[in-house]
């Protein structure tokens, strides 16, 4: 499976607390995960390698995509909920 991106929230302290695989699931609905406080950031994390959003075991997951996001090679991209809603309206 090829790399996807994904939408990851990280808290005031600069830990991921959220994170989900981007993309459509079916033609009619879109779903995007925001933050719900005010403390909280969010990002766009692109081509994110399969081998993380397939780890299914939770501390894997968040290891793996942590360890990616502060690597040198992750390309994380600072957004807000009104980009994704922008985006996904004009799909």
């Amino acid at each position: 499976m090829a790399a996807r991106n994904m939408l990851i929230i990280k808290n005031a302290s600069g830990e991921i607390v959220a994170a989900q695989v981007e993309g459509r699931t079916d033609g009619e609905v879109v779903t995007y995960i925001t933050p719900a406080d005010p403390e909280h950031t969010l990002y766009r994390v692109s081509n994110v390698p399969a081998e993380i959003f397939d780890r299914v075991h939770p501390a894997e997951f968040q290891s793996m995509i942590t360890e990616h996001v502060n690597s040198d090679t992750a390309e994380v991209t600072a957004i807000t909920a009104e980009d994704l809603h922008q985006y996904y309206s004009g799909l």
